[in-house]
């Protein structure tokens, strides 16, 4: 399924496969979201696959947004299929409960 980023009501839906193919598409989106704004809400909820290459981009993200002293809202840890590859890969910090 191709990758799609949808905003709505300012949350910025993650939706399909978010795998290697993906990364420089979700990595360059966000970027300029965090060069352009103080928070940014990202949702994967709907995201159907996430490889290790994409768990990068989003520790990525993280570290960019903890950086540059921006709100980054990483929401979906209901999603069952990614939440085992956050755990598996210590990356649950990412997630936000605070939303």
């Amino acid at each position: 399924m191709e990758l799609q980023i949808h905003n709505k009501l300012g949350t910025f839906e993650v939706i399909g496969n978010f795998t290697s193919i993906h990364t420089q598409k979700v990595k360059d989106h966000f970027n300029y979201l965090l060069d352009h704004y103080e928070e940014v809400v990202i949702s994967l909820n709907k995201v159907k696959q996430i490889d290790k290459k994409a768990l990068s981009v989003l520790n990525d993200i993280y570290l960019k947004a903890n950086k540059r002293s921006k709100v980054l809202f990483v929401i979906g840890k209901e999603n069952k299929t990614i939440a085992s590859a956050f755990e598996k890969n210590r990356l649950t910090h990412i997630f936000r409960n605070d939303y």
